[in-house]
């Protein structure tokens, strides 16, 4: 599927998402958030797809917003974040199925809030995130707000938000806010690499555990320990469950096509 400021490609069950607008640093025009909502749901519902990954052509991921962009059809800020943003969003992070954010440069604004709705992150060395709002008085959106706050606590949080600070890729490990650093010449193929590995893992097991868990930022120990509990026994015994304890004593690798 051809997109005007997205590239999609799909291959060996791993479907990448790269933001194309290098010139602007991938800023995020009115055209770049349809595009980017057509592209998450596709892949959400393409069950061939086993892991998903989003990233940036160029020197960056997204620098956020397109400050330049001066038509739309957006009525307000409101709407562009609830009629636009939003179903992105949601697309990532109820996917069933990983969405790693390949950070290769600047995160910045409501960009930084896509990278962090990724369910994993892997960064370049010169990669960071920013919550870049303070510096045109306005405040973090897109969710931003959530994420940093239950990744940093809320006075580091608040602290890099109100002063615009850069979280480099080596604080963002500190933070857990990414999982790996790498090259920035070995970002693209240690994605891949990562992604190829996850995809043979079984998918029920990773739809399942990131819904569990994402679920479980908002409830308490004994709902998680029943919601377990339900998915376990729906899955226990199914095909897929029995041929990775085939595998298992067999000593080899599962295949769960």
């Amino acid at each position: 599927m051809k997109y005007e400021t997205i590239e999609l490609q799909k291959k060996d069950r791993i479907g990448t998402i790269t933001l194309n607008r290098p010139d602007v640093l991938n800023a995020f025009s009115e055209q770049l958030i349809w595009d980017l909502q057509d592209a998450t749901k596709n892949l959400k519902e393409d069950n061939d797809i086993r892991v998903a990954i989003i990233t940036g052509a160029g020197k960056g991921f997204t620098a956020g917003a397109d400050l330049t962009e001066r038509e739309s059809s957006w009525t307000s800020v409101k709407d562009s974040l609830f009629r636009g943003f939003l179903p992105i969003f949601e697309n990532i992070m109820q996917m069933p199925k990983p969405v790693i954010g390949s950070i290769n440069g600047p995160a910045a604004g409501i960009g930084a809030a896509i990278a962090m709705a990724c369910d994993l992150r892997i960064m370049s060395k010169n990669a960071y995130i920013l919550s870049v709002f303070s510096n045109i008085a306005v405040v973090p959106d897109g969710g931003l707000s959530w994420f940093l706050t239950r990744y940093m606590g809320y006075t580091k949080a608040f602290e890099y938000a109100i002063e615009a600070k850069k979280i480099s890729a080596d604080e963002c490990i500190n933070f857990g806010i990414a999982n790996k650093i790498v090259l920035s010449e070995d970002l693209e193929s240690e994605t891949i690499a990562w992604a190829e590995r996850l995809a043979k893992r079984a998918p029920q097991s990773l739809s399942n555990t990131k819904k569990i868990m994402r679920n479980a930022l908002e409830k308490n120990y004994l709902d998680t320990y029943s919601e377990e509990a339900e998915i376990q026994n729906k899955i226990f015994g199914n095909a897929q469950n029995k041929e990775a304890i085939k595998a298992f004593f067999e000593k080899r690798e599962p295949n769960f096509d």
